[in-house]
């Protein structure tokens, strides 16, 4: 069960990838297809606070490791967000709270990478600011829908490596 975290991430790469090459294809639309905040919803659930926490750095180094972004400015930020949903595992419990917590986590991640390519790019963050909310809303939106099928992906996997159910209230 210690390697559960790396067959996690081996599962759900191909998730962060569809997501990487929607993102490119509509790379003219300036829309990204981000779904890395919604990777941890499911395996902080029932995983180990360290394995959650390698899950989320792998998570964010791939995801950032094609974009221009400073080097560990999504990988740091959903290692956090890991350590928090791991901790309070309880507010997890229900379908609503998960789509919850994916929208916002998703959002959040994604309002910093956004922040950080206009950073890189010396762009004012002022005049990206309606980009940058539509990008937002659109993350909101794709790590509430996306949260279903990556959850049942990411279930399968750990029920197949014996990873125990989540706690019931």
């Amino acid at each position: 069960m210690g390697w559960a975290w790396l067959f996690l991430l081996l599962a759900t790469y191909p998730w962060l990838l569809g997501a990487d090459l929607a993102g490119d294809a509509f790379a003219t639309s300036g829309l990204v297809f981000f779904v890395s905040g919604a990777v941890l919803i499911a395996p902080c659930r029932r995983l180990r606070r360290w394995q959650c926490v390698l899950l989320a750095a792998g998570a964010g180094f791939l995801f950032e490791a094609r974009r221009p972004i400073p080097d560990g400015l999504l990988a740091l930020p959903l290692v956090g967000f890991a350590v928090f949903l791991s901790t309070h595992r309880a507010w997890l419990r229900s379908t609503p709270r998960m789509l919850q917590a994916a929208a916002a986590v998703n959002a959040l991640a994604c309002l910093l990478w956004s922040a950080g390519a206009a950073h890189e790019a010396d762009l004012p963050l002022a005049a990206r600011l309606g980009q940058l909310a539509l990008q937002v809303f659109f993350a909101t939106v794709l790590g509430a829908v996306a949260l279903v099928p990556l959850a049942l992906t990411q279930n399968a996997v750990m029920d197949r490596l014996g990873v125990p159910p989540p706690e019931q209230p």
